[in-house]
């Protein structure tokens, strides 16, 4: 095999990988296809940044950012003592890495879409994936 086929198949591979995760992934609803989106943008974030360029992080961690705020936390004292928590961790993260910012909002939007009625906040996570993907 040449350096070339070499490198074919393994995005041949990475490509089956991908289709394997999104059809395990669809058979969870709308929150598997959050899901599958959440691990491609994830995936192309850090392709990204092993070339140096760290924007993929940061497109993320503003996407998942506006997709919060979106969604009122409840009116119990679980969603206030999670707020809280939210914000200290947030505020520790000052001056982090951008992955580090974006996987804690991803934290953060994957909590936001379960504590929605139904499919809806999963629905809209997805959606918002994979507008940021281009998809």
């Amino acid at each position: 095999m040449t350096y070339r086929t070499l490198a074919q198949a393994s995005v041949d591979a990475r490509a089956r990988h991908w289709a394997a995760r999104r059809e395990q992934h669809l058979t969870l609803g709308p929150k598997g296809v959050a899901l599958a989106w959440g691990d491609q943008v994830r995936a192309v974030a850090a392709a990204q940044a092993r070339r140096g360029d760290h924007s993929g992080w940061i497109a993320l961690a503003k996407a998942l950012e506006v997709f919060c705020s979106r969604f009122k936390p409840g009116d119990t004292r679980r969603a206030a003592s999670q707020l809280h928590h939210w914000e200290s961790r947030l505020a520790a993260l000052a001056g982090a890495p951008p992955k580090s910012i974006a996987l804690a909002w991803w934290d953060r939007a994957r909590a936001v879409a379960g504590d929605q009625d139904g499919d809806e906040g999963w629905a809209d996570l997805a959606r918002t994936l994979q507008n940021l993907h281009g998809g």
